[in-house]
């Protein structure tokens, strides 16, 4: 009973910290560049190290997964997920590679590595969906959920950067609330490897919330074009 209190309690006020920090931000005028590179730039070996080490953990736990599930009903699902898990944590060291260089290449190449962790977790959810749909109790699985639909989110809306659809504000704050979901999740009991996925996926949502606040800029006003008027008061049509 306590947990069915202290959870939510802690998902509200974390809901409310990452909304007071990014209200800050917007109170400075202060934002996530919007460009791809200028954005997610993340130079030296420290950053070398913590992405590739947290595509490494996700790899592994991918690994370790599809080892021990292989009698799971759901094998086949989970076979998919640990492909999944692989190839993300693969891309995730390549992609924050490509944001070092000058100008945003292999575009479509980045776009696939980012779109790739979304797609899991999708799987993820609806594998958790039917292998908890006899379960009468919500509560054994509501954290789960509520971090697998978190963390794709987070994903999702860092993503935006690769798509020039560009939400910095939005992909802060949930990968901020990705980022603490997935560790609240590592509290119960599942397979190791989607305890690994679930740390790697954290460390990964961190790692871009670190890389996001440490390359913040002031917010360039966008002025509306509207057609010109000549001197007569006639708008010029092209």
């Amino acid at each position: 009973m306590p947990s069915m209190i202290l959870v939510p309690a802690l998902v509200i006020a974390a809901v409310l910290l990452f909304r007071s920090f990014i209200q800050g931000m917007k109170k400075r005028h202060i934002a996530p560049p919007e460009d791809f590179c200028r954005a997610l730039y993340n130079p030296g070996k420290l950053f070398t190290i913590l992405r590739w080490l947290a595509g490494v953990v996700m790899i592994a736990g991918a690994v370790l997964l599809m080892m021990s599930s292989e009698a799971d009903p759901y094998a086949g699902m989970i076979r998919i997920l640990c492909a999944l898990a692989a190839a993300s944590g693969l891309a995730f060291p390549l992609v924050l590679g490509q944001a070092n260089y000058d100008s945003f290449g292999h575009q479509g190449l980045v776009r696939f590595g980012m779109t790739l962790p979304v797609l899991m977790y999708a799987l993820w959810l609806v594998l958790s969906y039917v292998r908890n749909q006899l379960n009468s109790v919500p509560w054994s699985y509501a954290v789960e959920m509520f971090a697998i639909i978190c963390a794709m989110i987070g994903f999702f809306r860092v993503s935006s950067f690769a798509f020039h659809v560009e939400k910095g504000y939005e992909a802060l704050f949930f990968a901020m609330l990705g980022t603490t979901a997935c560790i609240m999740a590592l509290a119960d009991e599942r397979y190791m490897g989607m305890q690994l996925i679930f740390l790697a996926s954290a460390g990964m949502l961190l790692l871009y919330v670190w890389i996001l606040v440490r390359n913040l800029a002031p917010v360039q006003e966008k002025k509306e074009e509207g057609p010109e008027i000549d001197a007569g008061g006639f708008e010029k049509l092209s």
